[in-house]
């Protein structure tokens, strides 16, 4: 099942398409694609697992990122972490103790946003898998460029000319911010701005999960 939304562009993001169940050997995924970038995500679990990695509590969740050489790299643990953070605060992994959760991440294209992208794909497949939440989050991506402007959801070539990029994380409650990435030179009224673009943002994302949910509920009744 497959679903698209091209109004993004009214807010300066790029046109987003997914679909559920794209692999068939997990309990849920989802593939994302944001303008040209691309990422493929799946989750298995809650899953039995060895003593010595069993927490009392909670779940132990466990991400795998790959990119497109599949090469490792720091980058890679890099994105697994923050994937990881952002997860946790979502799962109610409490329902799951003595259990297991792995997200595999694969990078099928990066035009640009690849890391709200691929955190965006990972919201998907974790309600796609039937994993309790406490809430889903939505990711939006912020160039500033060396004049200082603002850019929405960046481009690939926005991004090599830009002197900071920002990810922002929120949550579906009340749209506050759960996690924030930054890397490279900016002041605080980039950063201002910056944080209030990306939350009105994420109505969108949001309002694209509710649909992608919608029109999968019509086809699975």
């Amino acid at each position: 099942m497959v679903t698209d939304i091209k109004d993004v562009q009214d807010f300066k993001l790029k046109p987003m398409k997914c679909e559920f169940n794209f692999l068939s050997k997990s309990d849920g995924s989802a593939i994302l694609s944001q303008g040209d970038t691309v990422s493929l995500v799946s989750v298995n679990g809650p899953l039995d697992i060895k003593m010595t990695s069993q927490r009392i509590d909670k779940s132990t969740l466990e991400v795998l990122f790959s990119n497109k050489n599949g090469k490792p790299s720091v980058e890679n643990r890099y994105k697994e972490n923050i994937v990881k953070q952002t997860c946790e605060a979502a799962i109610l992994g409490s329902l799951y103790p003595r259990t297991g959760i792995n997200v595999t991440i694969q990078e099928l294209e990066d035009y640009g946003g690849f890391l709200a992208c691929t955190l965006n794909c990972t919201c998907l497949a974790l309600l796609n898998s039937g994993v309790s939440m406490r809430n889903v989050f939505a990711a939006v991506s912020c160039a500033v460029d060396n004049h200082g402007n603002v850019i929405l959801d960046p481009t690939h070539a926005q991004l090599q000319t830009s002197t900071a990029t920002m990810t922002f994380v929120f949550d579906s409650r009340d749209k506050s911010l759960i996690t924030c990435f930054t890397d490279g030179c900016f002041s605080q009224d980039a950063y201002r701005e910056a944080l209030e673009r990306s939350r009105s943002a994420s109505d969108l994302v949001f309002a694209f999960y509710r649909d992608i949910i919608r029109k999968y509920c019509n086809v699975i009744g």
